[in-house]
This record gives structure tokens, sequence and C-alpha cells, in this order.
């Protein structure tokens, strides 16, 4: 939903596709469920246009391998844009080795528990006010986690904050307990 919102201002650079769909979306209606999933879904159409004209614009007869030089030593550092959001890796090599690896995954920026200046991350951010049947069995926050992130289908489970008591475990289709 961000990369359709920041592709919706005015001014959005090339790579954004101008869309001021979701921006609206935002300003009428407000983030939501609904609101995440369709962006995630408008985007996906989006790009499948785009990788059809990449792969229309490939040249099969051209070199398209070359193979990577190898550093005994070095620190790198990738980032890209993954369909849940940003995925960022770091590396240090030593001696032909190995010497430290992180990886900060999307799953990691949605979840993102309160920061330096205690700001909840964008999850919590959607939990908190939202309306419970029944706090002892918060079914309603299943499909808010899995709007952020689709890796989160599996298991959801919910705890009372005050007691550390969890409250309920749902497994997609399920209720664990």
């Amino acid at each position: 939903m961000a990369r359709q919102v920041i592709a919706g201002r005015p001014g959005a650079a090339k790579h954004q596709d101008y869309d001021p769909l979701f921006l609206d979306a935002i300003k009428t209606v407000g983030p939501s469920v609904l609101v995440r999933v369709m962006a995630r879904m408008h985007e996906a159409a989006k790009y499948y246009k785009l990788a059809r004209q990449w792969l229309g614009e490939l040249d099969l007869h051209d070199k398209f391998y070359s193979k990577p030089t190898e550093h005994a030593e070095g620190k790198g550092f990738g980032s890209t844009e993954a369909a849940r959001g940003s995925l960022s890796d770091w590396i240090v090599i030593k001696n032909g080795k190995i010497e430290n690896y992180q990886v900060v995954t999307p799953t990691a920026w949605n979840i993102g528990p309160l920061d330096g200046q205690n700001v909840h991350g964008p999850m919590e951010q959607s939990f908190i006010g939202a309306r419970i049947a029944d706090p002892t069995d918060p079914v309603e926050m299943g499909p808010v986690a899995r709007s952020f992130d689709s890796c989160l289908v599996c298991t959801v489970h919910t705890y009372d904050a005050k007691t550390g008591k969890e409250l309920a475990g749902f497994q997609l289709g399920k209720a664990l307990r």
C-alpha cells in the first residue's frame, strides 16, 4: 500500500507509475484491510504488464550470465522491494568465509514493535482501537495481520498485554486451542 500511495503523489518518479487511486483511497476512507489487499492486487496487475514488456525486450541470443568475481574479504549490502515490502541484507566476508550476515525481512518491518521514539509499527497501529467482539477470542486480528503480510497466513497468536496470557491462536482455517 505504501508504494501505491507514494506513486499517487504529484511528481512521482517514472518508475513509480503515477497512479492516484490509493492516495485518494487513504484520504477518503483511510487505511484498512480492504485498501491494503486491493493495493497489493492492483500492484500485481501493473507489474504483470511490466514483466510481459521486459520479457519481450530480452534477446535470448545475447550473453545473459557473467560469473561474479569472488572476493576473499569485503562487505556487501543489498536491498529490494518484495511483494510484502522492503528486504535488506548485509554481509561481511573475511578470509573467504562469511563472518557476519544480517537480513531484515518485510515481515520485520511490517510487524515492527515500538521503535526508538516509542512509535508503534504499522501492524501494531492498526490493532490499536480495533473493534473486538469477544476479547477472549479476538478472531478479528487474523485478517488484519494477514493484510499486512501474507507470510502471516499460517498462524497468528494474540496475547493480553497486561497478563502476557495467550488469548487465542489461529491457524488458517481453524482455531488453535
